[in-house]
């Protein structure tokens, strides 16, 4: 798998893609995003990132998981209670806070934050998920 994956606190699911994101770690990201929503039951998700990204991912690849998304995005705002993204880099988190609200929303349907300590977005995603 070209991500790390942990359920171990279900119903929050933890999900590192690391720096890749070609062809393949998107193909079984996408395959996980449809495990999840085949499960008919609510999640969280937190995004784990390191730190920058290197290379940009390629636009093919881009526009290949946007389509998924936009295509998914019904299914996914009525599993998904929210996306929680947790990035040590104060570049990225002063970068994605002002965006990633409205930005999840548009994208998958669901609310989204974004948070230097991964404890945060843990709770974070426990009080959306008690409201539904």
């Amino acid at each position: 798998m070209a991500f790390v994956l942990d359920e171990s606190a279900w119903p929050l699911v933890t999900i590192n893609l690391g720096d890749q994101f070609d062809r393949e770690t998107v193909n079984e990201y996408i395959a996980y995003w449809e495990k999840l929503l085949a499960g008919n039951s609510r999640f969280g998700l937190i995004m784990i990132q390191k730190g920058e990204r290197g290379e940009r991912p390629d636009r093919e690849v881009t526009r290949l998981y946007m389509d998924w998304c936009k295509s998914h995005k019904g299914l996914i705002a009525r599993s998904c209670a929210g996306i929680a993204v947790v990035t040590a880099s104060s570049k990225l988190l002063a970068l994605y806070k002002p965006v990633t609200a409205l930005s999840t929303k548009k994208v998958y349907g669901c609310p989204g934050n974004v948070f230097a300590e991964e404890a945060e977005a843990q709770e974070w995603l426990g009080t959306l998920l008690q409201k539904n």
